[in-house]
């Protein structure tokens, strides 16, 4: 029995070059070393309450491997978390990480749990 609140289908993706350049452009940051997450309340056409995507620059973390292990945790971790979020309206984000040393998934959870927390408070307002 799959419970389907942990899942986190392609259809999440945010892949639109359109989208991605308007999170750059407009979009509010929140920061938890060495996590930051950008994102951009903003309607799209595809039904689901957000569109996500997750980033580790090649500049701090050279070897494709490590940069693919990384965004792994990310994903891992915010598909068990992503039911904590209390989103008003459909969202756009953008997972970055800025470390430069390899993490282990219990400070990428704790790190992403904080900011999913001030992003809750902040869309309370």
């Amino acid at each position: 029995m799959t419970n389907h609140r942990y899942k986190l289908p392609k259809s999440y993706s945010l892949k639109r070059k359109l989208l991605i350049e308007a999170l750059f452009n407009k979009g509010y940051s929140l920061t938890s070393f060495p996590l930051r997450l950008v994102y951009l309340p903003i309607s799209y056409p595809e039904n689901t309450p957000f569109l996500v995507g997750f980033s580790v620059p090649k500049k701090k973390i050279k070897k494709a491997v490590n940069r693919n292990r990384i965004k792994r945790l990310m994903r891992e971790s915010f598909r068990k978390q992503q039911q904590e979020l209390n989103l008003p309206q459909k969202t756009i984000m953008m997972w970055i990480y800025s470390g430069k040393k390899m993490p282990d998934y219990n400070t990428i959870y704790q790190k992403m749990s904080l900011i999913i927390n001030d992003l809750n408070k902040i869309e309370q307002q």
